[in-house]
């Protein structure tokens, strides 16, 4: 079985396009996935939704697509909720912009999918947004990498929010974006793997597009990075040319 993942467009249209074309080369796979935030904070929403339908993608959606599903709806956690001042006009400027059949392809995406190429639940990839219980709670690298970026663990393995998303889960490999940075991390016996992001990049603002391949063979979950450069100067360039409220919170991440 072979998976290819990537997540977090944003409504950029090049990275969408560079990454559709770089899956398209791979050859055959059983399943592309987009695992959420596909088209908030882009200057395009409406193309890349049509790109990832016509590419016949699945998908699961994510917090930016909840913001679709209820506009008037705060977001529950502070993060966000700090944030949403900013970014619930830019949420109805992306619906402005959407047909109602590119909304309803949205509206269609499940919270999770689950690949099972084993009879073992541990033989098993589920892919979500961000963690497996909600939209939110960002799961952090390793506490090695985060002393690395941070100088301090800001989520230990023995975290109690981090364990009651993750508590749950009978699958071996859980596959997610949401925190805009690619890593890997083993809680306990889970192995978990951040294939985001394909658009604006949080951390390590490499600004190159990603997807995550994933090939089960022989008992095991083989795992292989994809970057894929391309044009993020035409993404700036047609955000600034844009009337999407708020841009420059989102052009600070190509610059």
């Amino acid at each position: 079985m072979r998976i290819i993942v990537f997540s977090d467009v944003h409504g950029n249209r090049y990275a969408c396009q560079a990454v559709l074309k770089a899956i398209r080369a791979e050859g055959d796979c059983e399943a592309v996935v987009a695992a959420g935030d596909l088209c908030l904070g882009g200057s395009d929403p409406a193309a890349c939704v049509d790109m990832l339908a016509e590419f016949g993608v699945q998908g699961v959606y994510g917090n930016t697509e909840e913001y679709l599903f209820y506009p008037e709806r705060v977001p529950p956690d502070q993060l966000h909720k700090e944030m949403w001042d900013r970014v619930h006009p830019v949420a109805l400027w992306v619906l402005e912009r959407l047909s109602q059949a590119q909304l309803g392809w949205l509206q269609g995406l499940p919270f999770e999918l689950n690949f099972l190429p084993s009879s073992l639940e541990r033989g098993n990839l589920q892919v979500v947004h961000a963690n497996p219980c909600n939209n939110e709670l960002m799961i952090l690298p390793g506490e090695a990498e985060q002393n690395s970026l941070w100088d301090e663990i800001r989520q230990p393995d023995d975290d109690p929010d981090l364990a009651a998303v993750l508590s749950g889960v009978k699958a071996g490999i859980l596959a997610f974006g949401h925190f805009h940075y690619t890593f890997e991390r083993v809680w306990k016996d889970l192995r978990l793997v951040d294939v985001a992001p394909c658009s604006m990049p949080g951390v390590d603002f490499d600004l190159r597009a990603r997807y995550t391949i994933f090939e089960y063979a022989e008992g095991s979950w083989n795992i292989t990075r994809r970057w894929v450069p391309y044009e993020s100067s035409l993404e700036m360039a047609a955000l600034k040319g844009s009337d999407m409220p708020f841009k420059d919170d989102f052009l600070r991440y190509f610059q």
